[in-house]
């Protein structure tokens, strides 16, 4: 199956994220939520709220700086391919 069947069939997902455990990643996760549930012990409903609706609105401003990052990747290396296809090598 060719990488546009895979992509249209949804058997590859660009915006899903594997990470190793205890990396970086894992660890600033580890991290968010920790303090998050901390934050939340100590607040009121209203708080609570606040901050989940904050956190939905992040949530969404970071998909679509993802969406944004991906297309511009994709079409830079598009560019790329393009430009590599119709430059005859030099001769040396």
């Amino acid at each position: 199956m060719s990488i546009l069947d895979e992509l249209w069939y949804g058997n590859i997902a660009p915006y899903e994220r594997d990470f190793k455990k205890g990396g970086a990643y894992a660890e600033l996760l580890g991290y968010i939520v920790r303090h998050e549930e901390a934050l939340q012990k100590r607040m009121n409903d209203e708080e609570k709220e606040i901050l989940d609706k904050l956190t939905e609105c992040t949530d969404e401003m970071y998909g679509i700086t993802e969406r944004e990052a991906f297309v511009r990747g994709f079409v830079l290396g598009a560019k790329i391919i393009i430009e590599v296809m119709n430059t005859e090598p030099s001769k040396q």
